[in-house]
């Protein structure tokens, strides 16, 4: 629209006025840079959020599904305690397998419920008769070397120092047997919530891996825990009631578990 008015005979030079809501045109350069900021920031959140989503369809049609890529995504996380916890928590477990870090979550789950807990008669008689003096957390760092100590082995120098990391932090915990001075036996596992994952056994002599299998189950009882996660079926552990249960009710074991921590007893 022009504008104009005769003054003195003379025209002045017309003066353009904006034809949309005057209201536009009366915005400050710091609102008008706000406003950029915003919608850019909405865009790239909205962008997010569908490759987000395109990943999780992607993942959700794999033979391992959604935990499969969470496996994944673990794998390419620093490898600190403190993921490392964040993995447990999620009902994985993480193995060194040619020097890559690959994080597991198999289904079903083979577990101890504690509240089903046998022991077997002559492992009984053996810790009554201390065929072995069993302790608890007195030597992870030899545990966790003899555990690894073999031809092929996930628990690499890298893993067995980060689980005495995790020793540090008190949620990793060690029982060994010894006869007289001398190792013999040991496990470790790590605990989270009113559930333990007993990673790896190792034994010199005969009963040894067995007798510490079985102590640390009681102590584990003895301290609140509702189950042992032994991860993969084995005769050696289905004689003290290990079952296999789906990865789901697993999981969901954790997560209730993490609501109310149970306190490892030394």
């Amino acid at each position: 629209m022009v504008q104009s008015e005769a003054q003195d005979g003379v025209l002045p030079a017309p003066t353009l006025v904006p034809a949309g809501p005057p209201s536009m045109f009366n915005i400050s350069k710091d609102e008008w840079l706000r406003s950029g900021y915003e919608f850019f920031h909405r865009a790239v959140d909205f962008g997010e959020r569908k490759y987000h989503r395109a990943l999780g369809r992607a993942a959700a049609v794999t033979r391992e599904g959604l935990i499969g890529g969470l496996c994944g995504i673990m794998g390419g996380l620093p490898f600190t305690p403190e993921m490392v916890l964040l993995g447990y928590a999620q009902g994985l477990f993480p193995m060194d397998q040619r020097g890559k870090i690959y994080w597991h979550c198999p289904d079903p789950r083979c577990v101890v419920p504690l509240d089903q807990l046998h022991v077997p008669s002559p492992v009984t008689r053996y810790i009554k008769k201390g065929l072995f003096d069993l302790h608890f957390d007195r030597d992870p760092a030899q545990v966790l070397a003899n555990c690894g100590h073999r031809t092929e082995t996930w628990l690499s120098h890298r893993v067995q120092s980060l689980y005495l990391r995790l020793f540090e932090l008190g949620a990793l915990h060690t029982v060994e047997a010894y006869s007289g001075n001398r190792l013999v036996g040991g496990a470790f596992g790590v605990a989270l919530g009113t559930v333990c994952t007993l990673e790896s056994m190792f034994s010199h002599e005969d009963h040894a891996s067995k007798l510490c299998f079985a102590h640390m189950c009681l102590r584990l009882q003895k301290s609140g825990f509702t189950l042992v996660d032994c991860q993969y079926q084995s005769v050696q552990v289905e004689r003290f009631g290990a079952i296999e249960i789906p990865r789901e009710e697993y999981r969901e074991r954790v997560a209730r578990g993490l609501a109310r921590p149970a306190m490892f007893q030394r």
